[in-house]
């Protein structure tokens, strides 16, 4: 596979991924990520839903703020600080809340470990728009 068909098959992962956690968030789930850029990102990309940023609150607040939600979706960064967070977040909430991890594997293992951040999704915006007409 060339260079040129892997970001056409990331493209495509990237529409499907956000369209999930739109439809996710619209049954009932919350996203949770480490900060504001992270949020910026999704968006970026189209999600629409809301999300819960890690770093304006302490977990008390995070634990307020998911009550009222089916699902948590954890979407920390790939790296020591995000496994260290994601860990932290398993410990406190593994009894009162549904939590999923599998959106954070799928975009680590669809990017080949390149996107080790959400925060990175923000520079590739334009992309599924750019080729979306071409799939």
């Amino acid at each position: 596979m060339n260079i040129l068909q892997k970001d056409i098959e990331f493209n495509k992962f990237l529409i499907n991924f956000i369209q999930l956690l739109n439809l996710e968030y619209e049954n009932g789930s919350i996203i949770l990520v480490e900060g504001k850029k992270d949020t910026q990102a999704l968006s970026s990309l189209g999600f629409i839903g809301k999300t819960i940023e890690y770093c304006n609150n302490n977990i008390s607040k995070i634990e307020r703020k998911t009550k009222s939600y089916k699902k948590l979706i954890v979407l920390f960064d790939y790296d020591a600080e995000g496994r260290r967070l994601t860990s932290k977040i398993l410990a406190t909430f593994h009894r009162t809340s549904i939590i999923e991890l599998k959106y954070r594997r799928n975009l680590s293992a669809a990017s080949n470990g390149g996107i080790k951040r959400i925060e990175e999704l923000s520079k590739l915006s334009l992309y599924p728009l750019l080729t979306e007409n071409f799939i």
